[in-house]
């Protein structure tokens, strides 16, 4: 079927998006403390406000997984997620430069790359389905 594997892009970039941010809030939910010292956070008395971003992180995963599995049904995640993840890497940077930590710099490249990888393939698919 023409522009299946590039639909399949979609689908992997969408996937891998799913599995970085439901790994990033399972560890945030598990271990609050650890991944807070990793980013070079303190966490608040009451982290509640960082278990709540992970519950976030959840359902924008599950979201992106009901994505890559049906494309087709679901296509304006994936822009929405591209863009999404640039306006990501912007913050994560102003972050990062108004004195925030190195990691800050480090989840951004994350982000971008992932924001790219999801844009260019939903670009291809759609230029294939046109």
């Amino acid at each position: 079927m023409p522009g299946t594997s590039r639909r399949n892009g979609v689908s992997v970039a969408l996937a891998v998006g799913a599995a970085y941010d439901a790994i990033f809030a399972v560890l945030i939910l598990a271990f609050a403390e650890p991944v807070a010292g990793l980013l070079g956070l303190s966490l608040p008395a009451d982290p509640i406000y960082f278990k709540l971003n992970a519950i976030l992180l959840l359902i924008l995963a599950a979201l992106y997984l009901a994505a890559a599995r049906e494309p087709e049904r679901y296509r304006l995640v994936a822009p929405i997620s591209g863009a999404g993840r640039v306006a990501g890497f912007v913050f994560f940077v102003w972050a990062w430069r108004g004195g925030r930590p190195p990691a800050f710099l480090a989840l951004g490249v994350a982000d971008l790359a992932l924001g790219l990888s999801t844009l260019a393939a939903w670009r291809r698919a759609s230029v294939v389905s046109s």
